[in-house]
Protein backbone atom coordinates (compact mmCIF):
# COMPACT_ATOMS: atom_id res chain seq x y z
CA UNK A 1 0.00 0.00 0.00
CA UNK A 2 1.17 3.58 -0.53
CA UNK A 3 1.41 6.38 1.70
CA UNK A 4 -0.77 9.74 0.87
CA UNK A 5 0.41 11.97 -0.99
CA UNK A 6 0.26 15.05 1.07
CA UNK A 7 -0.17 18.63 -1.47
CA UNK A 8 1.96 21.25 0.55
CA UNK A 9 2.73 25.01 -0.39
CA UNK A 10 5.87 26.40 -0.52
CA UNK A 11 4.41 28.57 2.64
CA UNK A 12 3.65 25.55 4.46
CA UNK A 13 6.74 23.99 4.87
CA UNK A 14 8.38 25.16 8.12
CA UNK A 15 11.49 28.00 8.06
CA UNK A 16 9.95 28.66 4.34
CA UNK A 17 11.13 31.56 3.36
CA UNK A 18 14.23 31.49 4.92
CA UNK A 19 15.16 34.52 6.99
CA UNK A 20 16.29 37.43 5.10
CA UNK A 21 19.85 37.26 6.99
CA UNK A 22 20.56 34.02 5.66
CA UNK A 23 19.70 34.70 2.12
CA UNK A 24 21.60 37.89 2.12
CA UNK A 25 24.70 35.99 4.19
CA UNK A 26 27.08 35.81 1.20
CA UNK A 27 30.20 38.03 1.53
CA UNK A 28 30.94 41.31 -0.25
CA UNK A 29 33.64 39.59 -2.30
CA UNK A 30 31.61 37.20 -2.79
CA UNK A 31 28.84 39.49 -4.43
CA UNK A 32 31.41 41.50 -6.06
CA UNK A 33 32.73 38.38 -7.59
CA UNK A 34 29.25 37.34 -9.26
CA UNK A 35 28.95 40.56 -10.48
CA UNK A 36 32.15 40.94 -12.70
CA UNK A 37 31.91 37.77 -13.82
CA UNK A 38 28.09 38.72 -15.02
CA UNK A 39 29.28 41.94 -16.57
CA UNK A 40 32.48 40.19 -18.43
CA UNK A 41 29.57 37.75 -19.86
CA UNK A 42 26.93 40.73 -20.74
CA UNK A 43 30.54 41.89 -22.49
CA UNK A 44 31.46 39.22 -24.08
CA UNK A 45 28.13 38.67 -25.81
CA UNK A 46 27.77 42.26 -26.69
CA UNK A 47 31.10 41.63 -28.79
CA UNK A 48 29.68 38.31 -30.46
CA UNK A 49 26.06 40.09 -31.25
CA UNK A 50 28.14 42.96 -32.88
CA UNK A 51 29.96 40.67 -34.71
CA UNK A 52 27.12 37.77 -35.60
CA UNK A 53 25.35 41.28 -37.30
CA UNK A 54 27.45 41.53 -39.92
CA UNK A 55 27.44 38.33 -41.11
CA UNK A 56 24.98 38.24 -44.29
CA UNK A 57 21.39 36.05 -44.47
CA UNK A 58 20.18 33.55 -42.40
CA UNK A 59 23.86 32.49 -40.98
CA UNK A 60 23.57 35.46 -39.64
CA UNK A 61 20.65 35.52 -37.99
CA UNK A 62 20.75 32.13 -36.22
CA UNK A 63 24.26 32.92 -35.05
CA UNK A 64 22.72 36.05 -33.65
CA UNK A 65 19.88 33.74 -32.01
CA UNK A 66 21.93 31.14 -30.50
CA UNK A 67 24.46 34.08 -29.32
CA UNK A 68 21.08 35.51 -27.44
CA UNK A 69 20.08 32.09 -26.11
CA UNK A 70 23.57 31.85 -24.57
CA UNK A 71 23.65 32.27 -20.37
CA UNK A 72 27.46 31.12 -20.10
CA UNK A 73 30.64 32.07 -21.55
CA UNK A 74 31.37 28.58 -22.64
CA UNK A 75 28.65 28.67 -25.20
CA UNK A 76 30.34 31.63 -26.68
CA UNK A 77 33.83 30.00 -26.85
CA UNK A 78 32.10 27.02 -27.68
CA UNK A 79 30.76 29.14 -30.85
CA UNK A 80 33.91 31.72 -31.66
CA UNK A 81 35.22 29.39 -34.85
CA UNK A 82 31.60 29.94 -36.47
CA UNK A 83 31.28 33.46 -36.27
CA UNK A 84 34.99 34.07 -37.17
CA UNK A 85 34.44 31.20 -40.45
CA UNK A 86 30.81 33.09 -41.59
CA UNK A 87 32.37 36.80 -40.76
CA UNK A 88 32.52 38.30 -44.28
CA UNK A 89 36.96 38.29 -46.10
CA UNK A 90 36.70 41.61 -47.77
CA UNK A 91 36.21 43.89 -45.21
CA UNK A 92 38.47 45.35 -42.73
CA UNK A 93 35.69 45.19 -39.95
CA UNK A 94 35.99 41.53 -40.09
CA UNK A 95 39.53 41.73 -38.39
CA UNK A 96 38.29 44.44 -35.83
CA UNK A 97 35.57 41.81 -34.82
CA UNK A 98 38.18 39.17 -35.18
CA UNK A 99 40.53 41.36 -32.31
CA UNK A 100 37.40 42.26 -30.11
CA UNK A 101 36.18 38.97 -29.83
CA UNK A 102 39.87 37.64 -29.08
CA UNK A 103 40.19 40.58 -26.39
CA UNK A 104 36.78 39.75 -24.76
CA UNK A 105 37.51 35.98 -23.98
CA UNK A 106 40.93 36.78 -22.50
CA UNK A 107 38.95 39.23 -20.74
CA UNK A 108 37.06 36.06 -19.66
CA UNK A 109 39.47 33.21 -19.22
CA UNK A 110 42.39 34.25 -18.00
CA UNK A 111 46.20 33.61 -19.81
CA UNK A 112 46.85 30.06 -18.50
CA UNK A 113 43.37 28.47 -19.04
CA UNK A 114 42.71 25.92 -20.87
CA UNK A 115 39.97 28.27 -22.92
CA UNK A 116 42.89 31.43 -23.32
CA UNK A 117 44.23 30.21 -26.62
CA UNK A 118 41.12 30.48 -28.79
CA UNK A 119 42.69 29.91 -32.28
CA UNK A 120 41.77 33.10 -34.12
CA UNK A 121 43.35 34.42 -36.91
Amino acid sequence: MTAPIMLLTLREIPKFPPPWGYASANRPEERRGRRLARQGFVTLKLVFLRAAADIPGETGQELQRRIRQSSEPIELWLLRAQVQAALPEDEGRSSGHVAAIRHALASVYPVGSPLADDGLR
